[in-house]
């Protein structure tokens, strides 16, 4: 493929060599025909010798010439049809990682696209790229094997934009922006997150992978990377597994109570006024938690808004008060014929009648004598949520004792990040997608919360690579945080998801989506069947001059004499701005394949291959 002019104010700017038929085999057959009568006349009386070499000479420059440049041509069209699958072990895969530059992460096999590339792209949609794929035979001459069969999903040609392909690299602080996913089911989203975590784990990064699917290829491959890296064996956490993998506590660290609202009340899909109300009664259960040296938990949360917070609010009494006041003021409230809400109305006057103060207790005697229906009414949206979070086995995995009948660890995500370990997190959105939703967004709330402690504490040097799949089902709040400023602190966000449509459900909007599509850096597009989500990715690509040929046939004759007419034939060609990749395109795209728009303006064009843990035969 020859490169555009760099004259960029003449035509030539816009005109490259693309698709057409192979004229130079006129020309080179009629070469070697003259350099095989040179040679065989050459030994005769009829040419001289000396005659017979010159002629011989320039003829086989000539075919040589000619056959070098259809051969190259042969070759750009043998690359429509496409290359197959690759499988790789963990081990190669490894190898070929180390052998790209330090510090450069690895994302497949491909080329930079070029505005060449467009060009060559919309002009085959005019005709069928069948016609100029070259016949099998040809292509094992040329070493590609027979191409990608003829059954398999997505059109060859795509990434036979240029025959030549090499190692798609980029250096690690690219992926400090943010890196974004989209592709549908089976395109190979989870192929290239196996890939990307992989190489996270073989740095000795901090991982931690959110999996709401709880893809067991995903999980074979964290802990595979795991054992090829000499690392310990991943945290694995699952809600509904009760004998294996660890628990977690996502309230168990924090610097000040109000994240602990912040973070339960990220699980709420509500905002205004109600959830302003939910965060205040959260944020003074937490308080009264905390004087009472209890560690919060989900389960004490719930359990104080649904039976009351009368009794958290004496326990916490007892510790501020003197000894023994507590029961004095309620045997006094008895002597006074006091019962119920007004005994203890009575107990908490007593209390403030000393003058004694603490912010905890005093907001918790204001909630105490807040209307208690209208209060109900106002923390109604977080309940159920709480419900699901404590409820069956989630109790214990989530709020359980750190010591207890059960042999699973209870650790927070401050944990992995200290160890500097792999957590990987199954959701599992499939049975119960509700559950799963505020479970990751209550993880995310927690892991936002670390990443603000690591930037005030100036512990940005270990890196953590988080790793979020189907983002649609856990996007929050916190996460947007994180991809907004989590580089910060050190955290790398991979994003995936299958539509942009998805994602506009999950935040309440196309333009709500839109905000946080806008905290990506990277976007790789897979194969993608929803057209806003092809515009989106699309739109990050830009726009490129295209080259179009226009024919134009005219005829004129005379009234006056029948037999005086002309005609006539022009082309021209015009150049307009043009997306690089049409969106449909990406909806051809096959398994395995991406475009991808990194950080800085580079386009490139690129496969994958599937890890497997044996070569195949």
């Amino acid at each position: 493929m020859t490169r555009r002019s760099p004259n960029t104010a003449t035509p030539a700017a816009v005109i490259a060599s693309t698709w057409r038929r192979l004229d130079e085999v006129p020309a080179l057959l009629a070469w070697w025909t003259v350099l095989g009568a040179a040679v065989a006349l050459g030994g005769t009386e009829r040419v001289s010798p000396a005659l017979a070499l010159i002629v011989g000479a320039i003829a086989f420059i000539a075919g040589m010439r000619r056959t070098l440049e259809a051969f190259c041509h042969w070759r750009e069209r043998a690359a429509l049809a496409g290359r197959p699958l690759l499988f790789w072990t963990t081990e190669r895969f490894l190898k070929r990682v180390k052998a790209c530059p330090s510090h450069h992460v690895w994302f497949g096999l491909g080329f930079d696209w070029r505005p060449e590339h467009s060009q060559k792209l919309y002009e085959l949609t005019k005709i069928d790229p069948s016609v100029l794929t070259p016949p099998a035979w040809s292509l094992r001459l040329l070493g590609r094997g027979t191409g990608k069969p003829a059954d398999s999903i997505g059109w060859s040609a795509l990434h036979g934009m240029d025959p030549h392909e090499t190692d798609l690299t980029v250096a690690e602080k690219t992926l400090e922006g943010g890196t974004l996913i989209v592709g549908t089911t089976q395109a190979g989203k989870g192929v290239l997150m196996n890939l990307l975590v992989t190489q996270a784990i073989a740095r000795g990064d901090t991982v931690i992978v959110l999996d709401p699917k709880n893809s067991r290829r995903l999980r074979d491959a964290v802990e595979a990377a795991c054992r090829h890296a000499g690392r310990p064996a991943p945290y694995t956490f699952h809600p509904g597994e009760q004998s294996d993998g660890v628990r977690l506590n996502p309230l168990a660290d924090y610097t000040r109570t109000s994240e602990l609202a912040s973070r339960i009340t990220a699980v709420m899909d509500e905002e205004g006024p109600f959830a302003a109300f939910a965060w205040s009664a959260v944020h003074v259960i937490v308080g009264l938690l905390t004087v009472c040296g209890r560690t919060p938990t989900l389960a004490a949360v719930h359990a104080a808004l649904t039976l009351g917070i009368d009794t958290l609010l004496e326990e916490a009494l007892c510790r501020r008060w003197h000894p023994g006041a507590v029961e004095a003021a309620r045997a006094e409230a008895g002597r006074r014929g006091l019962k119920g809400r007004a005994a203890f109305d009575f107990v908490l006057a007593q209390w403030e009648q000393t003058g004694q103060t603490d912010p905890a207790i005093a907001d918790g005697i204001a909630v105490f004598r807040h209307d208690p229906e209208h209060y109900a009414k106002i923390t109604a949206s977080l309940v159920p949520v709480l419900t699901m979070l404590t409820s069956g086995a989630l109790r214990d995995t989530l709020s359980g004792a750190d010591v207890g009948a059960t042999l699973r660890p209870m650790i927070s995500l401050k944990t992995v990040l200290t160890r500097r370990q792999v957590l990987y997190a199954a959701l599992d959105a499939l049975p119960d997608p509700v559950v799963a939703s505020a479970l990751g967004a209550i993880l995310l709330s927690d892991l936002a919360a670390l990443a603000g402690e690591r930037y005030n504490t100036r512990q940005t040097g270990e890196r953590v690579c988080l790793f979020v799949d189907e983002c649609s089902n856990v996007m929050n709040r916190p996460l947007i945080e994180l991809l907004n400023k989590g580089a910060e602190s050190g955290v790398r966000t991979t994003c995936a998801m299958q539509t942009v449509s998805d994602l506009a459900a999950r935040l309440g909007g196309p333009d709500e989506a839109r905000m946080a599509l806008g905290n990506f850096n990277n976007v790789i597009a897979l194969r993608t069947k929803d057209l806003v989500t092809q515009r989106f990715v699309t739109e990050t690509f830009g726009r490129t001059a295209v080259a179009n040929v226009d024919a134009a046939l005219s005829a004129s004759r005379t009234a006056d004499d029948p037999l005086a007419f002309g005609v006539g034939y022009a082309e021209r060609v015009t150049s307009r701005r043009e997306e690089t990749i049409p969106p449909d395109v990406l909806g051809k795209l096959p398994n395995c394949e991406f475009f991808a728009s990194l950080a800085g303006g580079r386009l490139v064009k690129g496969r994958l291959p599937i890890l497997i843990t044996k070569e195949p035969s």
